[in-house]
Order: structure tokens, then sequence, then C-alpha cells
């Protein structure tokens, strides 16, 4: 462990602990956490720095109260109880940024609505608040609505869910196109000046392993001989997966492999710095722009398994698996273009 790791650190006059955990064979993760005077407080991150920030911003005046625990169940069954016991049971199985998201949801719903008991509320309750919103927020608040009332249900607390006749409707996702010949020698250019150092490493393992930025964010990739080992966050049920991704001719001299393979600065930032040398498009875009080159060299089955999305063949997801040596030639095939 290094030397300068403390146990405890001091944040906006909260006494936070400070554990190293363990979240695969080789990587560990920070958890800060305070749980005083009826607050529940957690930040975590690959980086210490990074989760003390995460801790800095839920500690501030107009967050805090976010994370205030009841102590004293109102007997009522009240909507915010039973989320609150949905959130803990869901704690771990789905990852943090889609927990948050929930959360942030919820408390974003009219208060006497979360207010009421969960075997008062109707239908029309729900339709009221979904036939306002847009249809991606519409998408969620069904998905949270319809986890809450399921676990209620599961729990012998009401015997119906009025989530049951309203419509599930996915919202149309954005399409993200790959980047041109000129838009890729652009990035190219651009990502080694120095205002971007903080975000190069990370937008060389986009755009040379086609990882999410998820993949990224939580848990950074590690080397691993002549492969990318990322977690693979496209599971569902919170299982934890890995994907083997080889390492293009074309990256080892541009990736500083004894430094983090992930960013040194925080999100809101560095959305706004890849929007600057993608001129307008995001980050996402070099994950599309990783599978159009590969593809144009291997076949679509492989990508697919470096992608970390599964083969829709029964064969692909059941019958198939490449030795490390195939995958690594696979990989040797594709010619990204560098500068």
């Amino acid at each position: 462990m290094d030397k300068t790791f403390k146990k405890h650190f001091i944040i906006n006059g909260y006494i936070a602990h400070v554990r190293k955990c363990k979240s695969g064979k080789n990587s560990f993760y920070f958890q800060l956490r305070y749980r005083k005077n009826g607050y529940n407080i957690q930040a975590s991150s690959v980086n210490l720095h990074e989760a003390k920030r995460k801790f800095l911003e839920m500690t501030l005046p107009e967050n805090i109260d976010k994370y205030l625990v009841k102590k004293q169940q109102s007997g009522l069954n009240l909507l915010d109880e039973i989320f609150e016991e949905w959130y803990q049971y869901k704690l771990g199985t789905i990852n943090e940024k889609g927990l948050k998201q929930y959360e942030s949801n919820f408390y974003a719903l009219p208060e006497n609505l979360r207010k009421k008991p969960i075997e008062k509320i109707r239908t029309i309750d729900i339709d009221k608040i979904l036939k306002d919103v847009k249809p991606r927020k519409y998408e969620d608040l069904r998905t949270l609505f319809n986890g809450i009332f399921k676990y209620a249900i599961a729990s012998g607390i009401i015997t119906h869910n009025p989530v049951a006749l309203i419509p599930f409707k996915r919202a149309e996702r954005q399409v993200r196109d790959c980047l041109s010949d000129d838009e890729i020698h652009t990035f190219l250019e651009r990502i080694q000046e120095p205002k971007y150092e903080r975000i190069k490493q990370g937008a060389y393992i986009f755009y040379f392993f086609g990882l999410r930025p998820c993949e990224i964010e939580d848990e950074a990739p590690r080397r691993d001989g002549n492969f990318l080992i990322a977690r693979n966050r496209k599971r569902k049920g919170g299982k934890i997966e890995y994907k083997k991704i080889p390492i293009p001719k074309q990256a080892q001299e541009l990736i500083d492999w004894d430094k983090p393979l992930t960013f040194q600065v925080s999100k809101k930032p560095r959305e706004e710095w890849f929007k600057e040398i993608l001129d307008g498009k995001t980050a996402y875009n070099l994950r599309h722009t990783f599978a159009t080159i590969c593809q144009q060299y291997v076949r679509p089955d492989i990508v697919d398994i470096w992608m970390g999305d599964s083969p829709q063949r029964l064969v692909g997801k059941v019958y198939t698996h490449f030795p490390d040596k195939f995958m690594y030639e696979q990989m040797q095939k594709v010619e990204f273009p560098v500068l």
C-alpha cells in the first residue's frame, strides 16, 4: 500500500473513513464513507483523488440532505420508504452511476407522491407524472416505478402493480457516427496538445479499444501482456465480467503504459474537451469508430467480442472460445489510422 495512503480524511468538516477494496483479480477501488448523525454518504473511484472530489460534492450544503437516512419508519409504507428499501436491495447489483440516476429521478418527483402510502397509489397517479416528461425520462421513470412496485409485491406489501397498464416506450437513441478519415486525423493531432494531456490516455483507450465511457470511469483498464483487460459494463444483474482486447500495433507507442489508463480530470470538463477535439461529437463516437475500422479487417463476430457485445447466434454465445493467439493475430490485421 502507498505510504501516503490514509485511513481517514476530513472533508467539508466530515471525517470520512477510507477503504481500499478489491474489485477484480488485480484491481482495486477506494471508498470514502461517512455514517454518523443520520447520514449515509459513500463515494468511490479507482482514483483516490476522484473519490475525494465526489465526497466533497456530496457534502456541499445543497446536496448533503439527500443522504440523510431516516431512523424511524412511519409504519404507513410510504413510497419513499419502499424506495429506500428497494435502493438498498439494488446496491451491488447495478452500477453505481445507474443507481444514482434512479435516486436523482425519484427525489425529483412531487413530494405528495413520495409521501403517499404505496398501497394508495393508483395507475392514474403514475400516468400523470409520465405523460408530461420527455421520452428518455419516461423510459427511466417507468422502469424505476415498475422496479419499486414489483419489489413491494414480492415483499407482500401490496398485491397489484399500478404500472402494469402503462406501456413501456423505449426512447429513440441518438445515432452516433464514426469519425471520417479527416476527423480521425484532426483528433489525433489535437489530442497531443498540452491542454488535453489529462484526457489523452483515455482518448487513446477509446480509439484503439472501443471501450464505453463507463468502462474507464469506474474501474481503470489494465495491461496484461499483449491484451487490455477492462470491465464489461453491459451485463445485467450486476454480473461482473471482464473483456480481453488485443493491443493493436499502432497503439503500442502512443499509449504510456506506465501511467494509469484513465482520465485525470472530472467528467464535465472532460466532455467539453472531447467536443472540442471532435468538432462537437462525443467520446462515444470513438467507440463507433473502433467498431467500423475493425470490421474492415476482421469478422464482425470477433469485433462483437472485443466490443463486449454477445454475438446473436447461439454458437457465438455458448460454443465459441477463441484462443489468445488467434485473437491477437486478428487484431494485428487491423490498420488504425495514425499520424
